[in-house]
């Protein structure tokens, strides 16, 4: 069991607490009205992901990014054996608790897209002394797995043609050089706190936070709320994606894509939507 009671009252946090369930593997997380206690659990990026959200979220929260306040980070291992982090409470829901169409939720999108102009634009430094920044990097091994699709009979011949196309398509562009900014690097449904009301509240888990290529920040968001991003992140950091940044986008989520349906039989590739976002993906029409 932990010790939720001990920890809690170390930091003078007052007031009943509860387990809170469904919200990622990598902690054991505990809230009281006022505050979340996460506690890194069994699990392999738990420890290096609690290490990097005590040096990235503080460093976002300062240079105005939605993001909880940090009260603490333990990791004495005076009360349990593994570090656990204390934040402040953003009551909300997350996205993927919602399970509501990206297109119903217009305003949470561009108001997602300009924190990350402002998170792309404004930190120049994170001070780490101890590496504990993640590197998040652009994921190239497309072709290994359209083979292990096809090993599996995951795909149809037409459609691993397809794939094959858009893969010889995009590699060119994709070894330009790019922007180097400051990520936060996990940005899916579970990641973005808002109110059922369509309010962007904060943007959460900042384990795998780090420097690289900011069109990788839009790689777990999906297709039909891209658009919405883009608006609200062109008002704040204008031509920081570069000249082609839907060639990145689609590179990425086809990456993913393939990783999901390997995981989950059944699931088909989608790839008439990849290829409109990718000649047209930024139109909201």
């Amino acid at each position: 069991m932990d010790p939720v009671k001990e920890i809690l009252l170390q930091y003078g946090i007052k007031g009943d607490w509860e387990p809170i369930l469904g919200l990622g593997v990598a902690n054991r997380i505990y809230a009281t009205n006022d505050a979340i206690l996460r506690i890194a659990a069994d699990h392999p990026d738990s420890l290096s992901d609690a290490y990097t959200e005590s040096v990235a979220a503080p460093v976002a929260r300062a240079a105005g990014v939605l993001t909880p306040r940090l009260i603490a980070f333990d990791d004495s291992r005076n009360l349990i054996d593994r570090p656990f982090s204390l934040w402040e409470r953003v009551h909300g829901e997350t996205l993927g608790a919602l399970e509501t169409d990206p297109l119903k939720m217009p305003n949470t999108w561009i108001d997602l897209g300009k924190q990350l102009g402002l998170l792309h634009t404004r930190i120049k430094s994170c001070p780490d002394p101890k590496g504990y920044l993640d590197k998040p990097a652009r994921e190239t091994r497309h072709e290994e797995l359209l083979q292990q699709l096809r090993e599996n009979q995951q795909i149809e011949y037409e459609d691993s043609i397809r794939v094959y196309e858009i893969i010889e398509e995009l590699k060119p562009p994709i070894d330009v050089e790019t922007n180097c900014c400051f990520l936060h690097g996990d940005l899916h449904d579970k990641n973005i706190l808002c109110s059922p009301k369509d309010h962007l509240l904060a943007i959460i888990d900042w384990g795998d936070a780090g420097w690289g290529d900011p069109v990788l920040d839009f790689a777990s968001i999906p297709l039909e709320a891209v658009p919405f991003v883009m608006q609200g992140y062109e008002s704040e950091a204008p031509g920081m994606l570069g000249s082609q940044p839907a060639i990145g986008m689609v590179w990425d989520k086809l990456y993913l894509a393939m990783k999901k349906v390997l995981r989950h039989p059944g699931v088909s590739l989608p790839l008439d939507q990849l290829l409109y976002f990718l000649n047209d993906g930024f139109s909201t029409r």
